[in-house]
């Protein structure tokens, strides 16, 4: 997956009504054995074109926040004797919203007390679509377990990013993402 710096913005609660969050798990994982972790190396993706490339202050946010919520679980980090290892992965998808404006609904002729008669005067009313785009951002979570590098635990979060946001309203889009998809982690029995 790409890791874009700007994605930062892409997660959080504002307002709680867009961020999605999810999970899945090896059923067959013993995550009662799990106490202490570490991180994978990020791996270095070389394309040429700036957004796609490894993000620094993208790493230090989602690692700060993941850190500060498996140490509120009771999870040790430890470099060389981990459990288990945490990495993270991030993309984009470029979306289209498309809105249809119906004359009918109080957007031109047709609405009001008389509206049958204006709708006769003026003929059937039009319909008007209003096309934006915007992006959705992913944060996937992944926990490998240490011995053998497989994938036991994914959780991810999908919102729509707001590239005009300021460093802190990020640092918290990134903070809550974080903390809303680790709830789910590890699994309930």
């Amino acid at each position: 997956m790409f890791r874009w710096g700007w994605l930062i913005v892409a997660f959080g609660l504002a307002g709680c009504a867009s961020l999605q969050v999810s999970s899945d798990y090896d059923s067959e994982a013993d995550f009662s054995a799990l106490h202490t972790y570490d991180w994978l190396p990020a791996p270095q993706i070389e394309s040429g074109d700036p957004k796609i490339q490894y993000d620094s202050l993208l790493a230090n946010r989602v690692k700060t926040a993941v850190n500060e919520q498996l140490e509120r679980k009771g999870f040790e980090r430890s470099a060389g004797h981990a459990d288990f290892l945490v990495t993270y992965h991030v993309a984009i998808d470029n979306k289209i919203s498309v809105t249809y404006l119906n004359e009918l609904y109080g957007y031109g002729p047709g609405w009001g007390p008389n509206y049958r008669r204006n709708i006769m005067h003026y003929g059937y009313p039009g319909r008007e679509a209003v096309v934006s785009e915007y992006q959705v951002g992913t944060l996937i979570l992944d926990v490998v377990r240490a011995t053998d590098r497989q994938l036991i635990w994914r959780g991810t979060a999908r919102d729509e990013v707001y590239p005009d946001n300021s460093t802190k309203a990020r640092e918290k889009r990134v903070r809550d993402a974080v903390q809303k998809i680790l709830e789910q982690f590890p699994p309930a029995k």
